[in-house]
């Protein structure tokens, strides 16, 4: 087998700035002289390849005109050029928004196409009126330049949208931390603006005046009663007075059942499906957070979801939330199905009765609950089709929206090529654009070049490296600091890509998939914290350092990695802590060579498959102490110890738990090592 490949970060190449040793003016023997300040101003005048060596230097036998050029053309170019980019550069800075202030803002609307009303309020202010389409409208007060408040309105709105809607559309008029006042633009309440509008114009009178609000409404409301039942049911198996059990319970229907449905969630406008939580176990409570069991009452509107209710939008960093944006799209009604506007996506009941006729048999047997799914009907729309509108005209029933459902996650989902397309056909979706990448190349190297595009190559495995500053607790309860130095090994051939959006016509489609993206998910996660070096700002929070904590020498990881089908593998390596890592002098070398074959003890390995719903299955590994089980024969039948089997199978799942609990393959490194160890 052929080498492994370290990857390194290789810097662009530039080319360097080359200038002609002649003077800048090089009197020519023709009628005319010409200037060329470079070799690159040869390649302007006369193609690509340059003058050829057959042409004089001094045109003495060919003019200007003979080239078809004269000076006052080339003036007139140079003009024409300087024109141009100076052209380019206003359009560029007339498409960047303002900033903040009445102007910026009544600026911003007139380019957007918003009619802006502008009332003066008693004692000084004023306050502008944002008339969003016939459905939405947002009001700003402003005094002595300020933003006040904002507030945004939208038709039949039930479920608190525009509440919860304003209070993104403030903090995005309002500067970040570190920003000065004169610097804070108009750009992020631009990208709010502009879904909203987004939305209206879709919905707009060409496309039959369906409501995309009422569609999304429609949706979340379903999706709403779905996890209220399913935190019941998380909170109803939990011992009484579990501390931050409604937080827990949430988690657990997040990370492992239907989903966690959220308006205008994490600054982001619009319905939030968060499907996966890194390190979910680690609650980092509010002092302003209510000590609540949640088995009590909760109420389902807009204010239950306050900040301090999730406390993951305030630690990101320990909490990364994976979610899907459910937004549209315009997509002709004849070759996809359209939007739905209903609220009647799943039943009253939420679960199917046990002798219903659809029961799901797999379900049934694993005692597990089927979600009562219903079928809303069709959308149509009295309005007839614009001319040359392509739409499907059923009878004197109307027509369907030009509009899709269509999910974009957040952030993209890096998965195996054969596991994206099999989703994407399930969808009913084309796979295009299909190449060689890799996970290396997209999701832990995407500055260098992607392995798989290299051509063709003998090597079937690609090796990256990387060094963590780990944090730990010894056995004597004090913190440790050890270097770890990370090498993984990933077949070539497992070829990936990423998942940015993925089109639906019924939420339960969405559902169903939840158990595969948290496969990947949970894998991206653990070896970016790992391998993916972090932003330069937070550096100093990926490489925690305590001046008490004793430092140790350099310990090597090796992982290796298979990424395809059926689902991913991790292998974990790393010395005993009963072996020596390092020697000071080759009599130590000598002496650890020489000693007794029962001082050496085997490296730490563990390996492990992610399967569904990020559930973590260990097929092998050394650590955990398995006793043998005793079996023998007793009235002619065999006898097995259950007992001991089970006390086996929980020691097993307790080393797979202790990385979903950490979600860090160097915590989970030293805590293997205090295991093994029997400390």
């Amino acid at each position: 087998m052929a080498t492994p490949t370290p990857s390194t970060n290789t810097p662009q190449r530039h080319l360097p700035a080359f200038s002609s040793p002649a003077p800048r003016s090089v009197p020519g023997t023709g009628p005319v002289a010409m200037n060329f300040d470079s070799p690159a101003a040869l390649g302007i005048h006369f193609g690509e390849g340059g003058v050829g060596m057959g042409l004089s230097m001094s045109m003495s036998g060919l003019g200007m005109s003979g080239l078809g050029l004269s000076a006052s053309a080339m003036g007139r170019a140079d003009e024409d050029e300087r024109r141009r980019r100076l052209e380019s550069i206003i359009a560029t800075l007339k498409a960047k928004p303002g900033r903040v202030g009445e102007e910026g803002i009544i600026g911003l609307c007139k380019k957007e196409g918003l009619e802006v009303e502008r009332e003066t309020k008693p004692g000084g202010g004023v306050v502008l009126v944002l008339l969003i389409g016939s459905e939405a409208l947002c009001e700003i007060p402003i005094r002595n330049g300020e933003i006040e408040s904002v507030k945004l309105e939208i038709n039949a709105d039930e479920i608190g949208f525009g509440a919860s809607g304003s209070k993104i559309l403030l903090e995005s008029l309002q500067p970040l931390p570190g920003m000065t006042k004169i610097n804070n633009t108009l750009e992020r309440f631009s990208h709010n603006l502009d879904k909203i509008l987004r939305w209206d114009r879709l919905g707009a009178p060409a496309q039959g005046s369906v409501s995309c609000f009422q569609a999304i409404f429609g949706v979340y409301t379903s999706l709403k009663k779905l996890f209220e039942h399913e935190k019941k049911l998380a909170l109803a198996v939990m011992e009484a007075n579990t501390p931050l059990a409604s937080q827990k319970a949430e988690r657990e229907v997040l990370c492992k059942k239907s989903g966690r449905p959220r308006l205008n969630a994490n600054k982001c406008l619009g319905l939030s499906l968060e499907y996966w939580m890194d390190r979910r176990h680690v609650i980092k409570n509010n002092a302003k957070m209510q000590q609540t069991s949640g088995k009590g009452k909760e109420k389902m509107d807009i204010d239950s979801e306050a900040a301090n209710d999730y406390p993951e939008d305030q630690n990101p960093d320990t909490n990364q939330v994976y979610s899907m944006t459910i937004e549209f799209e315009n997509s002709p009604a004849s070759m996809y199905s359209p939007i739905r506007v209903s609220d009647a996506w799943i039943s009253d009941a939420v679960e199917k009765a046990p002798d219903a006729a659809e029961q799901d048999l797999n379900k049934l047997l694993m005692n597990q609950p089927t979600i009562d799914w219903l079928d809303p009907p069709p959308t149509y729309l009295q309005a007839a089709a614009p001319a040359g509108e392509d739409a499907m005209n059923l009878d004197s029933t109307g027509r369907l929206p030009n509009v899709r459902f269509i999910a974009k996650f957040n952030p993209p989902l890096v998965m195996p090529l054969g596991v994206l397309v099999a989703l994407l056909q399930s969808h009913n979706v084309e796979t295009r654009d299909i190449e060689p990448t890799t996970f290396v190349g997209l999701a832990l190297r995407p500055d260098e070049p992607d392995p798989g595009l290299q051509g063709s190559s003998t090597e079937t495995t690609h090796e990256i490296r990387s060094e963590k500053t780990v944090l730990s607790v010894g056995k004597d309860g004090k913190e440790e600091q050890h270097t770890h130095t990370y090498s993984l090994y990933v077949p070539k051939t497992d070829y990936a890509k990423t998942l940015e959006s993925l089109p639906f016509s019924h939420p339960r489609q969405l559902i169903e998939i939840l158990p595969t993206l948290r496969q990947y998910a949970f894998t991206n996660s653990l070896l970016r914290r790992s391998f993916l070096a972090p932003p330069p700002s937070k550096t100093a929070l990926a490489s925690p350092s305590s001046p008490s904590a004793p430092t140790h020498p350099t310990l090597q990881v090796d992982l290796s990695l298979t990424y395809a089908q059926p689902a991913p593998r991790l292998t974990l390596t790393l010395p005993h802590p009963s072996s020596t890592t390092s020697f000071s002098s080759a009599t130590d070398l000598l002496s650890s060579l020489l000693a007794p074959s029962s001082s050496h003890k085997p490296p730490i390995s563990v390996t492990l498959d992610v399967s569904a719903n990020a559930d973590l299955v260990v097929l092998d590994q050394n650590v955990a102490a398995v006793a043998p089980v005793v079996t023998g024969e007793r009235n002619g039948d065999m006898d097995v110890d259950m007992r001991g089997m089970q006390e086996n199978g929980e020691k097993v799942k307790r080393v797979g738990g202790s990385l979903e609990v950490c979600g860090d393959l160097g915590v989970w490194g030293a805590w293997l090592r205090r295991e093994g160890a029997g400390e």
